[in-house]
């Protein structure tokens, strides 16, 4: 039997933000850049009481509390404390796949088979060295499968642990709302309730199975099954050196606007040049995903004509994607790729012709135009001609 871990650590960025401000602790804090277009990108869990939450633009979480705590956003040193929580968790299979900078799959079927340790056990001593050496707290969820792992992990935050298997899941899964059923978005929670499809237990009940379809289409069966607790994919972990560096995200609600896609974009821009630099790899392809929901999903990528690592460049490059296959519909995760990465002593740059004309001084402007005016062409400096017209 697999034994699969959904480790997700909670409200990331904010926690992070409070190792550095302890006394913000108990407040409601969001991390943004403090202006009038940002969106909210985390939201402590104070704050979410509130109603704020990530995605939300950042006047409306002023509205709703005027005492909000905005922080600005230090992403190199929230990759860097993302690095290191990978690298405890590797510690106890190394089995894992890296969902986005706060979250992975851990497969322990493996190591429980030969020792016969009880996963709850495993993971309490996760949590414990997490936080001891992080100061980070992360809640687990703990299945046979990816999908119920990860609701599992959604269950019980912050700090908390949870065990979902065939015996419990009519007791802890099925009563919930279908808008909480990982992979359904809001638009398709609201169709689904409209024909009378209002928990997870209604997506499991065969009885159901053609109003599913109806809303679904060929994604329903995916959905049956996951609801009924079955779920075949594989942790995929890395196993050689990564041919691509990427980062992703998933967002709480869903992105809605070009605008608010755009603004998140900085963010894994961001996390995938610091990780690119920090691994001393540069790329000239880049790559895009816009995932809408559990299986619909797009990938645009980009080659370049020159090597980079540099998180402007990637933005620009993923904003000129996104631009070119955005077409209005709500986005629940996004994310950037760096592909066929190369070390960075390795790539031998052209440079373009461009690159090393330098501007003219003053003497050689003089001296062309004396030639030009050779040909009686009449050629003065910008300046002679202002002191003529004065």
């Amino acid at each position: 039997m697999r034994v699969i871990f959904h480790i997700d650590l909670n409200a990331f960025y904010v926690s992070c933000e409070l190792i550095k401000h302890p006394e913000l602790k108990g407040m409601p804090v969001v991390i943004a850049h403090d202006s009038k277009r940002s969106v909210v990108s985390t939201a402590s869990y104070e704050a979410r009481k509130l109603g704020i939450h990530s995605a939300m633009p950042l006047y409306m979480a002023k509205s709703k509390c005027q005492n909000l705590v905005i922080i600005e956003p230090h992403f190199d040193y929230y990759h860097e404390l993302s690095h290191k929580f990978f690298t405890i968790i590797k510690k106890y299979s190394p089995y894992l796949e890296i969902a986005s900078i706060d979250e992975g799959y851990l497969d322990l079927s493996e190591r429980i088979t030969k020792t016969h340790e009880q996963p709850y056990g495993i993971a309490l001593a996760i949590q414990k060295e997490v936080y001891e050496t992080l100061g980070l707290s992360c809640s687990i969820g703990i299945s046979p499968n990816k999908f119920l792992s990860k609701m599992a992990s959604d269950m019980k935050k912050p700090m908390g642990i949870t065990i979902l298997t065939q015996s419990n899941i009519r007791q802890l899964l099925w009563p919930m709302d279908v808008g909480e059923m990982f992979g359904i978005g809001k638009k398709t929670a609201a169709k689904l309730k409209e024909v009378g499809i209002m928990t997870i237990g209604d997506v499991a009940n065969r009885d159901n199975y053609t109003l599913l379809k109806q809303v679904m289409g060929n994604n329903a069966l995916i959905f049956f099954h996951e609801a009924n607790g079955r779920d075949d994919r594989k942790v995929h972990y890395e196993e050689r050196q990564a041919k691509s560096i990427s980062n992703s995200e998933t967002f709480e609600n869903d992105l809605e606007g070009i605008d608010e896609i755009a603004e998140a974009f900085k963010n894994i821009a961001d996390c995938v040049s610091k990780r690119a630099k920090k691994s001393a790899m540069v790329t000239n392809n880049i790559a895009i995903t816009l995932k809408f929901d559990l299986v619909h999903s797009i990938t645009r990528q980009m080659p370049l004509e020159h090597y980079t690592n540099n998180s402007e460049d990637i933005y620009s490059y993923a904003l000129m994607l996104l631009r070119n296959v955005y077409n209005g519909e709500r986005v629940r995760l996004i994310g950037i790729s760096l592909n066929d990465v190369k070390p960075q002593n390795e790539v031998k740059e052209q440079i373009s012709l461009f690159d090393r004309i330098e501007a003219p001084q003053e003497d050689n402007v003089e001296q062309l135009i004396k030639f030009f005016n050779k040909e009686n062409l009449g050629l003065m400096k910008a300046s002679d001609l202002l002191q003529k017209n004065s």
